[in-house]
């Protein structure tokens, strides 16, 4: 199992094979990618143990950064298992750690390591019991995404669905030149349904012409997210903003390496002990 997760580590880490070489949130949040308060709500998706899958229809939308560099604001009490197909193999519970982050590269049938077919189906399943997971996958909308999950080949019921919690969108757009820019279109909740699809709510969305994000704060957005993260309804406000707060915080004070921004979480989580 480790020789075969050496090598294919490359296809995780967008072909570096090194962990240290991990994009972060902190430069995303510079180059315009998402804004501090879209970042303090997906640190508190991953804080609360949400799983989250980030898709995109092209190919180097940016997906695997974004997810790459999530990694590091997974709680110390997480064991971050690295999990490599085409097989899935539950990972073993190692040490004193009580919950498990399943991390794998993608859902599709193209990339070596990714997951497809029964395996996508064998994975979610096991992922209700044994802890929540990340990945990536082709997609250009939520809807596209549980499309795909409900299609051949994976053919997952709708009730296996209800455990993927939530979707980012990511897209690259193409602006002068050969210069790209990266950014969240979408961030949605996935809400269990008793009988049929499990129903989509938009938390949070990109208008192009006003270049900002939307935030959605209905009763009802605000009701599904904090049920979602196990929060009481007047506690997700101030949750979002604690996590803000330490995001800019970092920013004021230059944190802008990947080692940086590694070393400043975990000390935060440190001090929260």
């Amino acid at each position: 199992m480790v020789e075969r997760i050496k090598r294919r580590a490359a296809e995780w880490w967008g072909g570096s094979g090194k962990e240290s070489n991990r994009p972060n949130l902190l430069s995303m949040i510079k180059n315009g990618t998402l804004d501090t308060r879209l970042a303090a709500i997906l640190w508190l998706l991953f804080e609360r143990g949400s799983s989250v899958i980030f898709a995109s229809e092209d190919k180097s939308a940016g997906k695997t950064s974004m997810l790459s560099a999530l990694i590091d604001f997974i709680p110390p009490s997480y064991q971050k298992s690295y999990v490599y197909g085409p097989k899935f193999e539950s990972p073993e519970q190692e040490g004193d750690f009580k919950k498990t982050y399943l991390l794998m590269p993608g859902i599709s049938a193209k990339g070596e390591a990714d997951f497809w077919g029964a395996n996508v189906a064998k994975m979610l399943k096991c992922s209700k019991d044994l802890g929540p997971f990340s990945t990536t996958m082709y997609g250009g909308s939520p809807e596209d995404v549980l499309r795909i999950f409900n299609a051949s080949p994976l053919k997952i019921p709708n009730i296996v669905l209800n455990t993927i919690g939530v979707i980012v969108i990511v897209d690259a757009i193409n602006t002068s030149g050969r210069s790209v820019s990266r950014r969240v279109r979408q961030l949605v909740l996935v809400v269990p349904e008793k009988s049929g699809k499990p129903k989509i709510i938009t938390l949070v969305g990109f208008e192009p012409d006003l270049d900002k994000y939307i935030f959605m704060d209905s009763q009802s957005v605000i009701s599904n997210l904090s049920k979602h993260l196990k929060l009481d309804v007047d506690k997700l406000e101030p949750e979002i903003n604690r996590l803000r707060r330490r995001i800019e915080a970092w920013i004021a004070i230059g944190t802008s390496t990947s080692s940086e921004v590694r070393k400043a979480v975990n000390q935060y989580y440190i001090s929260q002990e």
